[in-house]
């Protein structure tokens, strides 16, 4: 008799964590040949992605922040170090490197990737820090060199990391007057919201700090194209912006394989229910992070919570114990605004994120985040984040 065969696509933060949340467990069953725990990861290294603002503003040096996805999943994970050509939903089956392999439960975590080239000039024209560490210690490299003109933030939606444009900004910011250069620097905000930041308790924080600093603020823009010899950003609603550093936050689209798939939108993302994160029409399917379509902000720390909750699901499942677990929508995503400062952009579906002053510990608590970062991808430091940030779900069905 085959084991139930358990089968996680994507090596990020989500993917990693679930299985090895699913290992752990299921140990005993694993250990019996009864259950199976598979995770496809594209690559052997693994990278914490909220230190490219570093590496792109302060110069960090980027082999602090990636380990060997090897040492990262627990005894037990099958780990395939090769991506997924095909997930087929109804046969239950995916296809990788030649070789298939069906499965009983699936958890889609292929998260998002950055995809300039969509936008006409935006790629050969700008930097950017969210397609990876070498495009941001290029943007690092950029701003380095910078001493004179203007600088253009420029925002492209949908994007992964909400706070991650107006951290640029502030950064920048920060970075130019630590040089003594800011003075002849002129730095543009240009985003296609009604204000600084989507959600108006944060923006009225960002707006007045903005303001205080000498950073422009350009709202409704939404980008057309790059004049690549002009050097030009015009919008959609016929605006012009001159630049002579363009720092961009490129538009994002969901992974190939779920296109090549047939399982997404037309962008690429899959749709899900945003309670019990399952893959609409599939009872055993599931989908967490940045590959949903559930309207929610894309980060690492949704990723951890709702890697939370699809593994508890997918454990009462194997059970039968009848528990549904619903995530809450709770996100909790750091900002930090310079001079060692942050807040924290904190709420659930029913909560919207309230407002807040930027302050020194919060600040001190996103430093200290890649710290633990690896532990937790293996699924420590649980009761820790439960006390910190709630449980990320609530239970119904079962008798519980």
């Amino acid at each position: 008799m085959r084991p139930v065969r358990i089968a996680v696509v994507g090596g990020g933060t989500g993917g990693t964590l679930v299985a090895n949340k699913l290992a752990s467990e299921l140990r005993e069953s694993v250990k019996r040949g009864e259950v199976e725990v598979h995770l496809f990861a594209e690559r052997p290294e693994h990278y914490f992605q909220p230190a490219n603002l570093d590496i792109a503003f302060k110069g960090a040096d980027p082999r602090r922040f990636v380990r060997d996805e090897r040492e990262l999943v627990v005894r037990g994970v099958k780990l395939h170090l090769s991506p997924v050509n095909l997930i087929d939903l109804n046969d239950r089956r995916l296809s990788f490197n030649g070789s298939s392999l069906g499965f009983d439960y699936l958890v889609i975590a292929t998260g998002s990737r950055a995809v300039p080239e969509v936008v006409e000039g935006l790629a050969e024209s700008s930097y950017n820090f969210h397609t990876g560490q070498e495009d941001a210690r290029r943007t690092w490299e950029a701003v380095s060199r910078f001493e004179r003109g203007r600088a253009v933030v420029l925002v492209n939606v949908p994007h992964k990391c909400p706070p991650s444009p107006v951290e640029a900004a502030f950064l920048l910011d920060e970075h130019l007057r630590k040089r003594g250069v800011r003075q002849n620097v002129e730095i543009v905000y240009a985003t296609p919201y009604t204000r600084a930041y989507p959600t108006h308790t944060i923006a009225e924080v960002v707006e007045p700090l903005f303001e205080e600093k000498g950073i422009q603020l350009v709202t409704l823009f939404n980008t057309d194209y790059v004049d690549v010899r002009e050097r030009k950003v015009r919008s959609l609603e016929g605006e012009e912006i001159k630049f002579d550093l363009l720092i961009t936050v490129p538009p994002h689209r969901g992974a190939e394989v779920i296109t090549a798939s047939g399982i997404g939108d037309e962008e690429g993302w899959v749709p899900t229910d945003k309670e019990t994160l399952r893959i609409k029409g599939y009872d055993y399917a599931f989908a967490i992070g940045d590959a949903t379509d559930i309207p929610i902000s894309k980060s690492g720390v949704v990723a951890h919570l709702e890697a939370i909750v699809a593994a508890k699901n997918v454990l009462a499942d194997i059970e039968g114990t009848g528990v549904e677990h619903c995530y809450t929508g709770r996100i909790n995503c750091p900002l930090e605004v310079g001079e060692g400062r942050a807040l924290f952009v904190a709420g659930t579906y029913t909560k919207p994120p309230e407002r807040q002053e930027p302050s020194r510990l919060k600040y001190l608590m996103k430093r200290f985040f890649p710290n633990i970062y690896w532990p937790m991808v293996q699924g420590r430091f649980e009761t820790l984040f439960d006390l910190y940030l709630g449980k990320p779900y609530t239970t119904r069905g079962g008798g519980k």
